[in-house]
């Protein structure tokens, strides 16, 4: 019988996976495991495995426009993965999110918990100030002139007080 027949029988097809493979190794090396394939910033995990452009978009307030920004100040331009970058890069990138997360004191800069924060202490003072607005988020009804007749019933829905 063949190894990779051996194999199926042992383990299954996951065995013929590479990523099986390289865990294998790993541990008939003596390592713990693999490389890990993300790293967390905040409560967001950032993937290893896509093009930075894509993989930043997982922290909250960075869309592809300032993903594409911050890849291209630690030089990467177009589609390079970030398990392909240099460790001096992927440093580069995860202290400027982190630092991007912890960015109170200028809202333009903001990202993940600093963002979310702004965004409801404005609602918030909306909703102080009695405005038009802030009826309408106090309310759950759509605040920037949405139809609610026929549209909006996820909305409606939501402010329904049972």
């Amino acid at each position: 019988m063949s190894p990779r027949r051996k194999r199926i029988e042992r383990d299954g097809l996951i065995a013929l996976t590479a990523q099986y493979a390289q865990q294998a190794l790993a541990q008939s090396q003596g390592k713990v495991g693999a490389p890990p394939d993300t790293f967390r910033v905040q409560t967001y995990n950032v993937s290893l495995k896509k093009p930075a452009e894509f993989s930043v978009k997982a922290v909250y307030g960075f869309g592809r426009s300032k993903s594409k920004w911050l890849a291209a100040e630690t030089g990467i331009f177009g589609h390079c993965k970030l398990s392909r970058m240099r460790e001096s890069q992927r440093t580069y990138i995860r202290r400027a999110l982190n630092q991007a997360c912890i960015q109170y004191d200028e809202p333009s800069l903001a990202a993940g918990a600093a963002l979310k924060k702004e965004i409801g202490l404005n609602i918030q003072r909306l909703k102080d100030i009695r405005c038009y607005r802030g009826i309408r988020h106090t309310q759950l009804l759509p605040c920037r002139g949405q139809r609610t007749k026929t549209n909006s019933k996820t909305r409606r829905k939501m402010g329904r007080n049972y």
